[in-house]
């Protein structure tokens, strides 16, 4: 049979030749945990044991860094060797392998050296398109590494049997510190299997879980990984759909844990209710120092209750409500309690995306004359974090929330028009468009509305018309996909 490794490596002390040269399935070969070495080299009765021992004859020295099993399997299972990843195993400690295209193969071909390397510790695998085999490979070399403690799977399409298999990795290693498992396609199902060996793991101090599928169920399920975990320190569950009683369970879970200090549920659904249940888990941590709830649907009300428990909080230093509809009069009186206070934490309210006017600008210069380390962003941000208040900008963002509420609903443009539309002319006025929008509960500012029904009507009739909503919405998505 062939060998993965060359003779001279078998004849290595430790074991871990002979286990990279065992011609069984991936549970054999991605395992340390060999039987006795065999012997490389085979003699006749009739060798000459003097040539054989000779002192002068030098062995090849042990290759630590696994560069040589990385070349055979890259030979035995036909893949392309990645120059970088091959160079750096003899001297670094961080590999980024990001979009390399591995693929399963190429999975395969990196476990087998890392199993042996004990320099690594920091691998990045994200967007690989591993797949269940691939990500099988990995998680059998990382059931035997020990050294790798900030690993990235993020966006590799692991989905359900991926899940299963990365939870079954974290029972057995305990010594990854850092784990992204974002865009993955996770179910509420899977959330379950994920939760169950986070909740006792001792080293684990940060978790990345976003732009993944987990609802209510998934919201549920984390409530006591959340509460029973003694080590995570961060945890990002943002851009899922968490809303509603999962909302509530997860807040839950946060009011009994004692060590996270940065939290993350942006872009998911906890409206009011999960608004009022984050304040409450806020007023019982003392050691959240910055939390993210942006795009969370969380209006006025739930706005100023939370500000009222940051006034007093002795940790929290950020917090990010941005993209959620708070008025400008709700903003107001949000600073206005910061600014009575004798003293606050707050360094940062991050309301980007949020729109007000001059006299918010004055309210936040009082603010910050009462506390000089205190900031508030606010106003449309483009990727640079300029500021940017174009009016076309603004009904980009307000056409986002039209379409996100169709598809999250389930209906038409049609559907939602004819809701306005209560005598059936395909038309609307401004202030029935508005009613609709509130009715509805679309999470759109007074100013966006405003820009919206400007935007919209392009005939300026003081009407909207279906036509007019249909084009609109068609400019819209060219412009996202122009992008």
């Amino acid at each position: 049979m062939d060998s993965i490794i060359t003779q001279e490596e078998n004849k290595t002390p430790g074991g871990l030749g002979n286990y990279l040269a065992r011609q069984a399935s991936s549970k054999t070969y991605l395992s340390r945990r060999g039987s006795g070495q065999k012997k490389a080299l085979k003699t006749d009765d009739n060798d000459d044991l003097e040539t054989l021992l000779d002192p002068k004859e030098t062995k090849e020295e042990y290759d630590f860094s696994g560069q040589r099993a990385y070349e055979n399997a890259c030979i035995k299972y036909g893949v392309v060797p990645a120059a970088t990843f091959h160079k750096k195993l003899s001297y670094s400690t961080d590999i980024d392998l990001k979009h390399y295209g591995l693929g399963p193969k190429g999975a395969l071909a990196i476990a087998i050296p890392m199993v042996i390397n004990t320099r690594v510790t920091k691998l990045n695998l994200r967007g690989n398109s591993l797949g269940v085999e691939g990500i099988d490979n990995i998680c059998r070399m990382m059931e035997e590494n020990s050294t790798i403690v900030d690993l990235d799977l993020a966006q590799n399409n692991l989905r359900s049997r991926g899940a299963k298999i990365v939870a079954n990795m974290l029972y057995v290693n305990q010594s990854i510190q850092r784990l992204n498992l974002s865009d993955n396609g996770f179910l509420d199902i899977d959330a379950r299997k994920l939760a169950l060996p986070v909740e006792d793991h001792s080293s684990l101090t940060y978790l990345n879980l976003s732009h993944n599928n987990f609802g209510v169920e998934g919201g549920i399920a984390f409530r006591k990984m959340i509460a029973e975990n003694a080590t995570l320190e961060e945890l990002d569950l943002s851009w899922n759909q968490i809303r509603g009683y999962g909302a509530i369970a997860i807040c839950k879970g946060l009011k009994e844990n004692n060590l996270l200090r940065t939290f993350n549920v942006a872009w998911n659904g906890f409206h009011e209710e999960g608004g009022i249940e984050m304040a409450s888990a806020l007023k019982a941590s003392s050691t959240l120092q910055e939390v993210d709830i942006s795009s969370n649907r969380i209006p006025n009300e739930a706005f100023l209750i939370l500000i009222k428990v940051v006034k007093d909080h002795e940790k929290l230093t950020v917090l990010k409500i941005g993209k959620n509809p708070i008025t400008e009069d709700a903003a107001l009186a949000g600073l206005e309690i910061l600014r009575q206070a004798l003293y606050i934490k707050l360094e940062r309210l991050d309301l980007t995306e949020n729109i007000y006017t001059s006299a918010f600008d004055q309210k936040v210069q009082e603010v910050t004359e009462s506390h000089e380390h205190f900031k508030c962003i606010h106003g449309y941000a483009h990727s640079y974090g300029q500021r940017k208040l174009k009016s076309f900008d603004v009904v980009d963002e307000a056409m986002t929330f039209l379409k996100n509420y169709v598809d999250e609903h389930n209906i038409s443009l049609v559907e939602l028009f004819s809701t306005f539309d209560q005598d059936g002319s395909m038309s609307v006025t401004y202030d029935e468009f508005r009613e609709g929008l509130k009715m509805a509960r679309i999470p759109l500012s007074p100013l966006q509305v405003e820009h919206l029904i400007q935007g919209l009507d392009q005939d300026g009739d003081g009407e909207i018309d279906f036509s007019e909503l249909v084009i609109g919405a068609e400019q819209h998505e060219q412009a996202q996909n122009a992008k």
